[in-house]
């Protein structure tokens, strides 16, 4: 059934209470409600979502998070994906020598962003890939 068929299904003010129900699950979104979360989850389309975040005190993470969000395709097809199978990716496994990085394909060498917080971070991961976000709760 289409999205066009579906919603005559339901009266615009069922769709608002959707999407203020949306909203303030996403608003209410803790660091907590992310610590420990690690999920893969594998699409028919070929592609895969792979999330990790963990509250460390390690010094090789000064951010106080290991973190990997990623979003890929199960066969690498470069130049659509970088040669382990990225279309997108946050991480910091090297953050106490190279930051925070944003993997984008094709280009090979990541960019360094600046760390906004895990929860503006894991916001901003599924703002920017074609999947729906996780239930971390």
């Amino acid at each position: 059934m289409g999205v066009r068929r579906l919603l005559l299904f339901f009266r615009p003010i069922d769709l608002f209470y959707w999407s203020v129900y949306q909203w303030v699950r996403m608003a209410s979104l803790t660091d907590d409600d992310l610590d420990g979360v690690s999920r893969v989850e594998k699409y028919p389309d070929g592609t895969v979502v792979r999330v990790f975040c963990m509250r460390t005190d390690s010094d090789a993470y000064q951010s106080g998070w290991a973190y990997n969000l990623h979003y890929g395709a199960t066969e690498p097809n470069p130049p659509r994906t970088l040669d382990d199978g990225t279309i997108r990716r946050y991480d910091n496994s090297h953050e106490d020598t190279k930051g925070h990085e944003l993997h984008v394909a094709p280009n090979p060498d990541p960019d360094s962003i600046k760390f906004p917080g895990m929860v503006e971070l894991w916001e901003r991961f599924w703002s920017e890939i074609p999947k729906s976000e996780f239930e971390v709760k």
